[in-house]
């Protein structure tokens, strides 16, 4: 198995831990049976896999849409394209998130994550917190349904979902304790991988401007659908570009938001910005 696993990450952009996870997935056998009890494959399994590393090699296809789930925090989420994969560096902080809101003892926040994708923040934070309601929104209808089949999938119950861009069709006067977002923040002259690029919906991605036009507008609205909640320190909360932490700080500021921080994530980048 060593040997083909080898195989498989010379021929693709692999890891040896992602081509272990398609071994497994084309086999429907896990590492441990796998390397204590080695097989041939079938025709069927040897014709699917190379399939999939064509796929990976040529066509540059993410393995998590080979896959057609990622774990997240303590989710596993259904992905499929176009709609964004889960990174580690959103799962950090959405931990952090948790584990703040959890230390205040708040029952019964209202929470909105703005551009939910696959569901990961909203309903990561409805699961750790099952006495808050969650809404869950995004412009992409695909995005919306595909949260709602993880909710189901998780068995997660204190969610709302909604097709919406930003706050257009939340209900008048409706507010919250905590807004959250993975808003698009790319600059479009930026290159990305092709896997990226190829795949994932470019309206997720990226914003003009620079990338700040998303962040600004989340920024411009969101005292209009924020309530007062002084027990919390952070009452928005964002996911931004590593050049982006200077411009966010001002744009928050001029808004009147306070208790403002850009905070790094595990590689020592500018990754969120944190306001009350």
């Amino acid at each position: 198995m060593n040997k083909l696993i080898l195989q498989i990450t010379q021929a693709t952009s692999l890891s040896t831990q992602q081509a272990w996870w398609l071994l497994e997935h084309v086999t429907k056998k896990n590492r441990t049976q796998l390397e204590y009890n080695p097989h041939e494959l079938s025709d069927d399994e040897q014709a699917q896999l190379a399939h999939y590393v064509q796929e990976v090699a040529v066509k540059h296809k993410p393995l998590a849409y080979i896959l057609g789930f990622v774990p997240f925090l303590d989710l596993e989420l259904i992905v499929q394209p176009p709609t964004l994969i889960p990174r580690p560096e959103t799962e950090a902080w959405v931990h952090e998130v948790i584990c703040m809101l959890k230390e205040t003892n708040i029952e019964n926040l209202r929470i909105l994550d703005l551009g939910t994708g696959s569901g990961c923040i909203g309903l990561s934070l409805a699961q750790a917190l099952p006495l808050a309601q969650v809404y869950c929104l995004d412009i992409a209808q695909s995005a919306v349904d595909l949260a709602a089949k993880n909710a189901q999938k998780n068995n997660i119950l204190n969610v709302r979902f909604l097709q919406s861009d930003l706050f257009a069709q939340l209900p008048q006067g409706l507010e919250f304790d905590l807004i959250v977002s993975n808003p698009p923040y790319i600059d479009p002259a930026v290159q990305l991988d092709k896997s990226v690029a190829a795949w994932e919906d470019h309206g997720a991605l990226f914003a003009i401007n620079k990338g700040i036009q998303i962040i600004e507008q989340i920024i411009q609205q969101a005292h209009h659908h924020l309530k007062k909640n002084d027990a919390l320190n952070y009452q928005l909360i964002m996911e931004i570009d590593a050049s982006q932490g200077d411009i966010v700080q001002k744009l928050l500021e001029t808004y009147n938001f306070k208790n403002i921080q850009i905070k790094k994530d595990q590689f020592d980048r500018d990754r969120t910005a944190w306001a009350q």
